[in-house]
């Protein structure tokens, strides 16, 4: 799920409910399903009639089960109070329950062994509430004659605001069957194949049908006058069908960036394996909502543009084919499909390039201090589904491991995890990934998912550097935490040393703080560029020490801001006396300088240079410093 909200608010979602507090409690039981239920759904089929001008459900549900353990006498199933629940038939006849407290409970009046397998038939109907997180079951209108237009969106809680399920995050359905009745003229978008369209009396019946497990959260539909038509992706298992719904509006705009998409796919499948629900379909079907969400084999999306289209498509990988089995765990869904969408401008495709995505990424983490990427409280919505937590940290965690244990063990561990007999089509955790990236690079990442996963903040480099007159390079790395409770984070350092006919890449080791290292270089450098591929999730201040001073950490003066910068760069020096300020591209090529009188603030006019990564320099009456900052 990709919010747009999410660029301009800490939170990627956008509330509707007004008793936010209720709905939160509410969400208590299915934090983790602390208690087994005692039954596996392994078949459902949604029989429903709906009027995309009304926001009303009406029809049935077939639930079918499996009896997991002893002593099973009841179904517990979820539905708000809100629907009504008209009757229930099991074996073929009507059966007693109670429905509160958000629950439908069916007693048997016996206890089913378990193994046994059965099935009850639940009719309800009523007006789904306007619900917590996303809405669930929204009615809206779009173009300029305001057609209605009418979807649901049941992340993280909201299916049994519509349907009577199991909403969980143990318990995939196996196989599902959606039919949907709408007024004539409408058309009806789901998970699945199409398998039928017919039209009796002025109503249009669509049965899509899905053969693959699906946790209740990614059962959808959509429906209005949707143009329908198709892309074809070929692959070596065959063409996969791009089915696309979209408004009548909208048509032009959706054929080009859903044609684009067709490259994004061939990179998915090549770096993470086949499309996993290519027997099926892959489509889009347009929505009113600020963003995209991944129904299995159909994506909601509010646009066509490559980010969206992209980080929705990753999702059939991660979220849809392996699914977080906790809202703890969100990022597995939503970090990964931020990461891949990143993936596509290292690769080519898009419009955006990977060392900008990069950049905004480690911005967006820093702008704040703590926050961990595991969910501390997932009764709350906007926790869940933090942007810059959730998503941006998240990505860059998956970046940073990348880093830390190379791309061959990276790239290998992670189509290991997707493969995993016991997580494919199933349910993960972070333990999950963990542990097949430290079997593909054999090192023990306890230490990195305590500080990236569990623990908070990231690190703050103040790094010393000088060169003598035999070329050697002495580097000190002194490191804070950005917040207090953080570990050490103990990470592979990446530095550019770059000088007349040198750009050498030197990768440090930091294990403890104030750590020494020395480099001999064939020669002098100008500059020492700290993390220049952006590797890593930090803060960092470059201090040459002139060799024959007392060493000075200039870094608690010497700020810029703001970084990365458009038109002009503000340099404050603090109580220092600055000489002459200089700035250097990456090959050591001298591009500003300056020899007037300083302040303890300076504008400096770069809007003359080209976009991409350069080296301040600043000479003081206490000696050199470096800093480093990106022209956007």
């Amino acid at each position: 799920m990709l919010s747009f909200f999410a660029q301009a608010q800490e939170v990627g979602h956008c509330k509707n409910s007004l008793n936010q507090q209720q709905w939160a409690k509410n969400q208590v039981q299915f934090r983790g399903e602390p208690t087994d239920r005692g039954y596996d759904v392994t078949y459902a089929i949604l029989d429903i009639a709906i009027d995309p001008a009304q926001k009303y459900i009406a029809g049935n549900v077939v639930l079918k089960f499996k009896i997991t353990k002893e002593n099973v006498s009841e179904l517990d199933i979820d539905l708000v109070d809100q629907l009504t629940v008209d009757s229930i038939y099991y074996q073929g006849a009507k059966i007693g329950f109670t429905h509160e407290n958000e629950k439908i409970k069916i007693p048997f009046g016996s206890i089913l062994p378990k193994g046994t397998l059965s099935a009850v038939q639940i009719f309800y109907q009523g007006s789904p509430p306007s619900g917590g997180g996303f809405g669930s079951f929204i009615q809206s209108v779009h173009g300029t004659d305001n057609t209605p237009v009418l979807w649901t969106l049941s992340e993280p809680y909201g299916a049994y605001e519509w349907w009577p399920c199991k909403q969980t995050l143990t318990d995939k359905i196996d196989s599902l069957d959606m039919i949907v009745t709408v007024p004539e003229g409408n058309k009806v978008a789901s998970n699945g194949l199409l398998i039928e369209e017919s039209t009796t009396a002025g109503k249009t019946k669509f049965h899509w049908r899905h053969r693959y497990p699906i946790p209740a959260y990614l059962v959808a539909f959509a429906t209005t006058d949707y143009k329908v038509y198709s892309d074809t992706i070929p692959t070596v298992n065959g063409d996969i069908p791009q089915v696309n719904y979209v408004y009548p509006e909208s048509l032009e705009q959706a054929k080009v960036g859903t044609n684009n998409l067709v490259d994004v796919m061939h990179l998915f499948n090549d770096l993470f394996g086949m499309y996993p629900f290519w027997e099926e379909k892959y489509g889009h079907a347009q929505f009113g909502w600020g963003g995209g969400m991944e129904h299995t084999t159909m994506t909601f999306t509010v646009n066509f543009n490559h980010g969206l289209l992209s980080h929705e498509l990753a999702h059939q990988w991660f979220g849809d084919q392996v699914t977080c089995g906790s809202w703890e765990d969100i990022w597995l869904n939503e970090g990964f499909a931020t990461y891949l969408e990143g993936l596509t401008y290292e690769n080519g495709l898009g419009t955006n390039t990977f060392d900008n995505w990069l950049v905004n990424k480690i911005s967006t983490v820093t702008s704040q201090p703590g926050g961990s990427v595991k969910v501390q409280d997932t009764t709350q919505v906007g926790n869940i589904f933090n942007w810059r937590l959730s998503y941006s940290k998240g990505a860059m965690v998956l970046h940073m491991l990348r880093w830390t244990i190379g791309d061959d063990a990276f790239f290998q561990g992670v189509k290991n995890y997707l493969n995993d007999p016991a997580l494919q089509y199933g349910f993960a955790l972070t333990e999950n990934l963990k542990a097949h990236l430290e079997a593909t690079s054999g090192k023990d990442l306890t230490e990195f998912f305590d500080s990236w996963y569990s623990g908070q903040g990231y690190p703050k480099y103040f790094i010393d550097w000088s060169q003598d007159e035999n070329n050697l390079l002495k580097v000190k790395i002194k490191q804070a935490q950005s917040v207090l409770s953080a570990n050490y984070f103990k990470m592979p350092v990446p530095l550019q040393a770059i000088g007349t006919g040198i750009d050498k890449e030197i990768v440090l080791q930091n294990d403890f703080d104030s750590q020494e290292y020395e480099i001999q270089l064939p020669g002098p450098i100008t500059a020492l560029q700290f993390d220049p591929k952006h590797w890593l999730v930090a803060e960092s201040t470059m201090t040459k020490v002139v060799v024959g001073q007392e060493e000075v950490n200039l870094s608690k003066y010497l700020k810029l801001a703001p970084n990365p910068v458009q038109d002009v760069l503000n340099l404050s020096v603090g109580k220092l006396k600055i000489k002459n300020i200089q700035i250097f591209d990456l090959a050591g090529k001298l591009m500003l300088q300056s020899n007037s009188p300083f302040e303890q603030h300076q504008n400096i006019d770069v809007s003359d240079l080209q976009s991409g990564e350069y080296v301040l320099t600043v000479q003081s009456d206490l000696g050199q410093a470096s800093t480093t900052f990106v022209k956007l």
